[in-house]
Order: structure tokens, then C-alpha cells, then sequence
């Protein structure tokens, strides 16, 4: 026979399977089929305390604890379960949770969670405010809960052959009455003769306290919380790495690109000053593309470059460069013309037919130039034509 009925399904933990520990040598008392299950642990060993700390990260939290607990391992190995009760600014607060690793090896069970056993009854002192004391009894064991406005404060466990419920009741009413905490009132469950329907007062509880639902007190838990821990750990040292590489890298381009735009602008300088001392000592000033300008004076020095074409003549040379290319489909759109040559502006249906043009002003001129050549759609290529005596 189930020592828990099933409850209403309509409330949150109706479909849910509890299940209770005596002692670890004995197998878990099932309380029926569900969905989910939750087994109820009377620990021995079980503590608890509140915690601030200045930062939210749950790692973080985790290790400030680990710390904080150090000085009292000497005795033996503790697991840390904290749980997050609020969080203020980049503040958090809640309560952590200590209990022995040996007391976390339950037998084989399907439990999803494991819960201390008066943890869900905390609904049974809502007429309180929250406040008093929630104790569970079963064959052998006494464990109990004092609660302040909802909120876990203290953890006992007593054998039941050695305290009765009444003299941990009276123990609870001294220590409330030095330490200057509500009493409240007290919830007892007896885990051997049930009358509540845990169910039923499971939802109530969460339904005030919605964090016990992310309580779980087990091994699972504790190492799923490692290896997401250690995943994070390792996502972040690959992360930092991959960030520093990045750092070098583009420090790396910004450097060669610096470089580059040095080694530019000396050779423009030194360019520059080459074109002064050859061909114009006198000249001051920036001298933007002194390429181009120690061309034209080249040419101004050369044999064509002293006669002074004038427009007829070119108007004569064009004219014959374009009976000499009959087949050839060119427009010439602008002519600009001073004393060193002329520019021209102009489509080509291809770009043989632009070079082709080129090529019968080269026995014309010392310098015959193409630049600036781009494909327009329907028109053909557009060029422009730099021609120097």
C-alpha cells in the first residue's frame, strides 16, 4: 500500500511520485506513479546559512562559498547546493545548503530531486507568516526545518529513539526565545501514518516559495553543476584566447597597413624631390604627382616637344588616325588641348578598338597614355586619352 496518496491533479505537484529514505542501507519507499518523482532524505548530516555576496555569477557564488567553507574541511568533505533567493543591483542573496558526500550515495532510484524531508510543508505555517517549525518523523529518524517569514534559518536531525518530537519542539521554543525569533507555529508529518496529502501541500509550498522547486540535493545535480561549470571554465579560456589571437592579428594589419602607407608617402616625397632637383629647383611647395610632371617635362625637352602643335594640326592628326580606322566604331566625345598635348574623352565598343587608338598616336607623341578605361552597360568602354608632344 502507497504511504502517500496522489493528490488533485490540477495542483503543480499532482502527477508527481514522492518517495521517502530511511536510512541509507534501505531501499527508497515509493508513493506511486508520476511524471516526475522527488524523494524526501531525512540527511544527518544537513546544514544551512545565508549568504551576500557582491556578484550574481553562479560560479562565482560557488567558489566564494568553497572558500568560506575551507577552514572547516579539515573534518571531512563537504558538498556546496546553494540556492539564489534574491538578487538587488549586483547584489544576491539566498541560503547554501552543506551536507556529506557519503550521505549523497542513495540507493538506486528513479527520484529526479532529491529534497531534505521537512523542506515541503512550509505551506502547512502560512497562518504564521511563514514562521515556526516544520518536522518530519518516520521510523527512525526526526528531522526539522525553523523557518522566519519563509525563509529556511535552521536544520536539526535527531534519532527518534534517543529525542521525542516534544523535547525538539521545547528545544526550538529556548532557542527561538534567545536568539529573538518568531516562534510561530509547528507542522508535524508523520511519514508512517500520513493524514495531509504531501501532494497537495507540495504545490501550496512552492506556490509561496517558488525557489524550492530548484532545490535538489543530489549527485546528479552536483555533477551536472560541475560540468557546466567546467564547460563555461574552458569556453572562457578559448574565448580569451581566440581574443588575444584576434588582438595580435589585427594589431599585426594595422602595423603592416602603417607600414605600407609610410613606405608610400616616402616614396612620394622622394619623388618629389627628385622632380625639383632635375627639372624645377626653384619650385616650392607640395608637388602631389611629380610622375606625371617629370613625363610632360620630358617631353617638353624632347624634339616634338618644342614645336608647338597647334589646333588645326591636331584636328589634321585625328582626322587621319580615323580614316585609317574606318572599321572601327569610336567616338570621341571631349577634346581638351593646350601647348604640351591634349586629353580626349571618349567609347570604344571593346577595348582592342582602345588600344588600337592608342597605338596610332604613339608615332604622333612622346607620350601616349590610356587611363581611367570603364565598361558601361549598352554603351561600351569609356576611356580617357593622355597625349603629350
Amino acid at each position: 500500500m502507497s504511504i502517500f496518496s496522489k493528490g488533485r491533479t490540477h495542483n503543480d505537484y499532482g502527477g508527481t511520485e514522492f518517495s521517502r529514505l530511511i536510512s541509507q542501507a534501505q531501499k527508497p519507499i515509493t508513493g506511486g506513479g508520476g511524471k516526475s518523482s522527488i524523494m524526501l532524505v531525512p540527511m544527518r548530516s544537513l546544514s544551512l546559512e545565508d549568504f551576500t555576496f557582491p556578484f550574481q555569477n553562479t560560479t562565482k557564488i560557488r567558489d566564494a562559498l568553497k572558500l568560506q567553507v575551507m577552514p572547516f574541511t579539515a573534518g571531512g568533505e563537504m558538498e556546496i547546493f546553494p540556492v539564489i533567493l534574491s538578487r538587488t543591483g549586483r547584489n544576491a542573496g539566498g541560503i547554501v545548503w552543506y551536507v556529506s558526500p557519503s550521505e549523497l550515495e542513495i540507493p538506486s532510484t528513479k527520484s529526479s530531486k532529491i529534497w531534505p524531508s521537512p523542506l515541503p510543508f512550509i505551506s502547512q505555517l502560512e497562518e504564521y507568516g511563514g514562521n515556526g517549525v516544520t518536522l518530519w518523523k518516520d521510523e527512525e529518524n526526526i528531522s526539522s526545518l525553523l523557518w522566519q517569514s519563509n525563509r529556511p534559518v535552521l536544520y536539526r536531525w535527531n534519532k527518534k529513539s534517543v529525542s521525542s518530537q516534544a523535547q525538539i519542539l521545547s528545544w526550538y521554543d529556548g532557542y527561538c526565545h534567545e536568539r529573538g525569533l518568531e516562534r510561530g507555529g509547528d507542522y508535524v508529518y508523520d511519514a508512517t501514518d500520513p493524514d495531509d496529502d504531501i501532494q497537495e501541500i507540495a504545490s501550496d509550498s512552492v506556490r509561496i516559495c517558488a525557489w524550492i522547486n530548484d532545490v535538489n540535493l543530489s549527485r546528479t545535480a552536483l555533477e551536472g553543476t560541475r560540468n557546466l561549470e567546467r564547460t563555461v571554465r574552458i569556453l572562457g579560456k578559448v574565448s580569451i584566447w581566440l581574443l588575444t589571437a584576434g588582438v595580435i592579428m589585427l594589431g599585426a594589419e594595422a602595423a603592416d597597413y602603417y607600414r605600407i602607407k609610410s613606405d608610400a608617402e616616402e616614396m612620394t616625397t622622394r619623388s618629389a624631390e627628385y622632380y625639383r632637383t632635375t627639372f624645377d629647383p626653384s619650385r616650392t611647395g607640395r608637388i602631389s604627382n611629380p610622375v606625371n610632371l617629370a613625363r610632360d617635362k620630358i617631353a617638353s625637352l624632347s624634339g616634338k616637344g618644342e614645336y608647338v602643335h597647334t589646333v588645326e594640326e591636331v584636328l589634321a592628326d585625328l582626322g587621319e588616325i580615323y580614316s585609317g580606322m574606318k572599321g572601327d566604331n569610336i567616338t570621341i566625345d571631349i577634346i581638351r588641348y593646350n601647348a604640351d598635348g591634349i586629353d580626349c574623352s571618349g567609347t570604344a565598343p571593346d577595348m582592342t578598338t582602345v588600344l588600337n587608338f592608342r597605338r596610332s598616336w604613339e608615332d604622333k607623341a612622346n607620350l601616349v597614355q590610356v587611363d581611367n578605361t570603364q565598361f558601361v552597360s549598352g554603351i561600351g568602354y569609356r576611356f580617357d586619352l593622355r597625349i603629350r608632344w
